[in-house]
């Protein structure tokens, strides 16, 4: 059977539910193909940030201005979420790094203020400013829009895409089901928005790969922990995102990520990963209290894929989108979860100057939380990333760091 749709967007997450919706919500027929589940890729294992551009400097200089578009967008899609952490700290073991970095927010429009370092940090800590970057949990807004998405009467259906390529005056996209069967579509308009999985679609349909994967590495700490979201920005010192849970049992879990990530497509990235949970620990160990470390009694992590379009503007964040086969195919991969709803918008224009509609703005909807799992204030259900891979148990990370082949085996798997 050849199912017919005006447009098929070719992913589930964040970047395809909102473009989905936002086209359904224009009488649009939308098919949405998902490979695995909703949000199961880099959107449902993010650590939530609102960036605002404190941890980038002067090689981004439009990103601020960037980051503030963005998160008007925020603003109204998560109005009725209570955010994870409402500010994050931004430390600095160097008075000179936090000299440099306060003149460069106060140039780009960035609140700067400067506060004493809070009592979780170690002493070596000495300079501290309170950020206007909070943090989300997406989980709800993945939920929320998957009930909006029925209610707009966008089909969803579970598959791997094969192929997409024109075919008359739009194009066909192909995709095989859970039970092997492939199922073509017809449609006037194809909008890749499959994040680490969309330079696949592109390569198999022929399309130039202009997705790039990079690898990275999350690591979970979990215990008698405090509620904080921080930034260390001085990456000649490895510098470290920190963002905060609070889960059912009362206990805390970080999520530790850097600025490093390792070529997508060198198959022998993953070695690499238990060198850089133990640089990660090393580093951490130097930003945190020993007191605040010694609460510490599980240590996880997972392994992620970060996509984002090649630049051709020589900088990482600032193309949405790019289109192919006279438009009918529409590229788009943010950089940054934060560009979510740009990268959404600008594919929604694309699609509506092939189908010959005004484009107009789009009007984001406020996005309650589903009944049932409204939590606490810094109280969340299990994420994605909570699975339970602890290959160390109750690690002693004051006076001893695992060894490299045993932080290794915590990504193996």
């Amino acid at each position: 059977m050849r199912h017919r749709y005006e447009v098929v967007v070719i992913g589930a997450g964040m970047v395809g539910m909102l473009t989905a919706l936002a086209l359904a919500e224009r009488d649009i027929g939308v098919l949405l193909v998902e490979s695995s589940r909703p949000g199961g890729g880099q959107s449902g294992r993010s650590h939530g940030y609102l960036h605002q551009g404190y941890a980038y400097g002067t090689a981004e200089p439009r990103l601020p201005s960037l980051f503030a578009r963005a998160t008007s967008r925020w603003d109204r899609l998560a109005a009725h979420l209570t955010p994870v952490t409402e500010r994050s700290t931004v430390a600095f073991a160097d008075e000179a790094a936090a000299r440099g970095a306060a003149a460069h927010w106060a140039s780009a429009g960035l609140p700067v203020e400067r506060v004493d370092p809070p009592a979780w940090l170690a002493s070596r800590i000495t300079s501290c400013f309170r950020s206007s970057e909070s943090t989300l949990y997406l989980g709800h807004l993945l939920h929320t829009l998957g009930e909006r998405l029925e209610k707009a009467g966008v089909h969803v259906a579970r598959g791997e895409v094969v192929r997409t390529g024109r075919d008359g005056n739009g194009v066909t996209t192909e995709y095989t089901g859970p039970d092997g069967s492939t199922v073509p579509v017809a449609a006037r308009v194809a909008v890749v928005a499959a994040g680490a999985g969309a330079a696949g679609v592109l390569e198999r349909s022929g399309l130039p790969r202009v997705v790039q994967c990079r690898k990275s590495h999350m690591l979970v700490l979990r215990g008698d922990l405090p509620a904080v979201s921080a930034i260390f920005p001085e990456r000649e010192h490895h510098g470290l995102f920190l963002a905060s849970r609070i889960g059912p049992d009362r206990r805390t879990t970080w999520l530790i990520s850097d600025f490093q990530s390792f070529d997508g497509t060198d198959p022998d990235s993953g070695e690499l990963a238990g060198w850089w949970a133990r640089r990660i620990l090393t580093t951490l160990r130097s930003l945190a209290g020993s007191h605040t470390l010694e609460g510490v009694d599980l240590l996880s992590g997972y392994a992620a894929t970060k996509s984002g379009l090649l630049p051709q503007s020589g900088t990482v964040a600032h193309e949405f989108g790019r289109e192919f086969l006279d438009g009918r195919v529409v590229v788009t991969s943010p950089s940054k979860l934060t560009l979510a709803p740009l990268a959404a918008e600008e594919a929604v224009r694309s699609v509506c100057a092939v189908l010959g509609l005004p484009p107009g703005e789009v009007d984001w909807p406020r996005l309650d939380a589903p009944p049932g799992v409204i939590p606490a204030h810094g109280q969340t259900p299990h994420e994605l990333w909570e699975t339970e891979l602890a290959a160390v148990k109750s690690p002693d990370l004051v006076r001893d760091l695992p060894p490299i082949r045993v932080l290794n085996s915590l990504f193996a798997h």
